[in-house]
């Protein structure tokens, strides 16, 4: 599992059917809020990002992939179990979440074929 001690930019899919990407420390508390103008509607997002065992993160990726079928590419996630545990605007969630360097890997590999 690589260092996450200096990550400090994280992508959390399905907030409000959206990719959204947030500064926190992982497993540290954090606020978020989104604006109408800038995201279509105003989210406020308030909880943890944390790493999770492979079960548990199934589950969560399995009950987004339910949810909402437009989030089907995330299934190629890396298999370090990220999800952020918390509100989206006062409702309790789980949705999964990585590093924003693993995106840019991930988006590497898979979209440019490099």
């Amino acid at each position: 599992m690589e260092n996450f001690e200096n990550e400090d930019m994280f992508m959390i899919y399905n907030v409000a059917g959206k990719s959204i990407m947030v500064e926190a420390k992982l497993g540290e508390e954090f606020d978020f809020v989104c604006s109408e103008e800038e995201c279509g509607e105003r989210l406020v997002l308030h909880g943890v990002i944390k790493v999770v065992t492979p079960q548990e993160y199934r589950k969560v990726l399995k009950a987004t992939l339910n949810e909402n079928e437009e989030f089907q590419v995330i299934e190629t996630l890396s298999p370090i179990p990220l999800i952020f545990e918390g509100t989206e605007n006062g409702e309790k969630v789980k949705l999964p979440a990585e590093t924003l360097q693993n995106l840019a890997k991930r988006f590497v590999r898979n979209f440019l074929n490099l």
